[in-house]
């Protein structure tokens, strides 16, 4: 019951005037008003009964004194009715519901204010304390005692109810989409954004706007069921994008709407702690399909389109805000995964075409650094297929920089970050069966490599040392000179390691170096340097598999130039001999010359010749 169509206001009677003084002013307002009206208010006021809903929709525990100062403000009702002070729960909603009846066309933030003040005041409304009021007037008046509690909360209910009438009519003259975005602000702020149950004035208001727009969420949902199907239809026709993405824009669109006129009634569901099922089951259709396009066809762009929608269209809902998220979550990763796996791959491609190009080292290192850097920067959580193409691409690039390139460290140092990022990962055993294997064979060419690298510097150290024995020994250096050289070059003959070399490295250095002691021998007669020399090969390559016609030559040398030696040392002995001869002559002749003087050296020359 509005105020001013309260028989109170139509009799200008009290709460306080008893039944003789309202039969008068029944009698006063007949003559200035319509007299109907005026004696069917007589007649609720003047029944004990009748009274009470009169009472309840009045200004219980007002001062009468105050009715028309209160009451000129619904002739330009505005925020000031908030500001009266000193009235009772229930008469300051009576008053502002009348207010509002007389504002129809407020803005949405204005009207929520009215809305939450209005509620807060029924929410507190007490039977108890009413019944208290009532009955404090109706002793004044001389009317019986209210003793009946229900009769009370019966009139309470009903006036609630016009308070639910008023503002659904105000809301009624609003857009569908401006009723909801008020109901959605009203419920958002009495409910703590759905933690706790709204007024029970807002979900009477919530009840009656379902009701209303019921016919409309059919409609959308039945637009969506469409659009789905259509979308469906058109990605497994393998349409482009650019016909697919118009489609998903109007999915997208009527969702939002759909979503706008539900969500006060998502949110009411929400903080009863009820499941709104129309929101379900918009939600995992429309899940499904961003699942369906991007499983079955790899449409990340939509699916994340679609997903980030629902995110936010449904932040209402739990269960489906949960869930939403968790597949926002799981397609965000994707979308890691996929820009993860194509940096790896364009960096493995352009190793590759700078390799292929014949790009120098210097070039290849910060390349073949910055991969593996990214390789060891994967997150191995991922799923097997993904871990697995990535190691298999990685690992391809190694074994082209080894096979085609010869780039052995680079492919070794690839391959053992591979090892150390995906060993013991789950559902990776046949590919760090093949990353060890590759190890393997790798660190075998390498050492092979190291070997033969050792071998080539130790034969050019024993080229070289032979070289400058040949040049000293042609340019006729002395043996004190030769001597260290040829200790040194021995030496290195002696540290060769002839188990560890193929057969031709061993052929090459025997080669080289009998060489220059036979240059010795046959050039410059150096007998004992190429003695020592000859000595050593054979020291070193006796017995060597694949050595025997070394061998052979070497025992050759070996013979002749002892041989020579013997030779040699024959013919010194004899000279040694016919020098001793002369020598004990020419001793003799000196001695007498100093004891005799020449003359008499002379004299006994023939006797020295016979004493010798």
């Amino acid at each position: 019951m509005d105020l001013l169509k309260n028989p109170f206001h139509i009799l200008g009677a009290t709460t306080r005037d008893n039944r003789h003084r309202i039969m008068e002013l029944a009698e006063e307002c007949s003559l200035l008003s319509d007299a109907d009206e005026c004696m069917e208010a007589r007649s609720v006021l003047t029944h004990p009964r009748n009274r009470l809903s009169a009472e309840v929709a009045w200004l219980p525990g007002v001062d009468s004194s105050l009715y028309d100062k209160i009451l000129r403000h619904l002739d330009s009702p505005s925020q000031n009715l908030f500001n009266i002070t000193g009235l009772t729960h229930i008469a300051r909603a009576n008053l502002l519901i009348s207010g509002l009846s007389r504002l129809p066309n407020l803005p949405s933030s204005k009207l929520v204010e009215w809305i939450l003040t209005v509620a807060q005041a029924s929410e507190a409304i007490n039977s108890d304390l009413l019944r208290s009021t009532l009955n404090m007037d109706r002793r004044a008046s001389s009317f019986p005692e209210i003793t009946d509690l229900s009769a009370i909360e019966d009139e309470i209910r009903k006036q609630k109810n016009h308070h639910r009438q008023v503002i659904t009519s105000v809301l009624e003259n609003q857009l569908i989409t401006e009723q909801a975005r008020v109901l959605t602000m009203a419920l958002e702020i009495s409910t703590g954004n759905g933690r706790h149950q709204a007024p029970i004035l807002i979900e009477h208001l919530i009840l009656a706007y379902e009701l209303s727009v019921q016919d409309s969420l059919e409609q959308k949902q039945k637009i969506i069921k469409a659009q789905d199907e259509k979308l469906r239809a058109t990605v497994d026709a393998k349409n482009p994008d650019t016909t697919l993405q118009p489609i998903v824009n109007q999915l997208i669109q009527t969702v939002k709407e759909w979503d706008i006129i539900a969500q006060p009634i998502q949110l009411s569901k929400r903080s009863r702690g009820e499941r709104h099922t129309a929101s379900f089951e918009i939600a995992w259709r429309v899940r499904d399909l961003a699942i369906y396009l991007f499983n079955e066809y790899g449409k990340l762009d939509f699916s994340q389109q679609i997903m980030n929608m629902l995110k936010k269209v449904f932040a209402e809902v739990i269960e489906v805000d949960e869930r939403i998220t968790e597949d926002l979550k799981a397609l965000e990763n994707q979308v890691h995964i996929t820009k993860s796996f194509e940096n790896i791959n364009t960096q493995v491609e352009k190793l590759k075409e700078a390799s292929d190009a014949r790009q120098s080292d210097y070039t290849l290192t910060p390349m073949v650094n910055k991969l593996i850097q990214s390789v060891k920067s994967w997150d191995t959580t991922q799923p097997v297929e993904a871990n697995n193409a990535v190691a298999f691409t990685v690992r391809n690039i190694a074994l082209h920089l080894c096979n085609e390139h010869q780039k052995l460290d680079f492919a070794i140092q690839i391959t053992n970050a591979l090892i150390g990022v995906f060993r013991g990962v789950y559902g990776m055993s046949e590919v760090n069966s093949s990353l060890n294997a590759d190890i393997r064979t790798l660190s075998r060419i390498k050492s092979e490599q190291e070997q033969n690298r050792k071998s080539v510097e130790k034969f050019e150290e024993i080229n070289a040392q032979a070289e400058r024995l040949k040049a000293a020994s042609d340019m006729e250096h002395p043996d004190y000179t030769l001597t260290p050289m040829v200790n040194k070059l021995i030496q290195s003959v002696k540290s060769w390691d002839t188990a560890t070399q193929p057969i031709e490295a061993n052929n090459a250095v025997a080669f080289t170096v009998r060489n220059i002691a036979l240059h010795l021998c046959n050039e410059h007669q150096k007998l004992d340097f190429a003695i020592q020399i000859t000595n050593a090969l054979i020291g070193v390559f006796r017995g060597v598999y694949g050595m025997d016609e070394v061998n052979q030559k070497l025992s050759e040398d070996i013979t002749t130039l002892t041989n020579i030696s013997e030779q040699h040392r024959r013919q010194k002995q004899y000279r040694s001999e016919d020098r001793g001869l002369s020598g004990c002559l020419m001793d003799r002749i000196i001695g007498y010359a100093v004891i005799f003087g020449i003359g008499g050296l002379l004299v006994l020359i023939g006797g020295l010749m016979e004493g010798c």
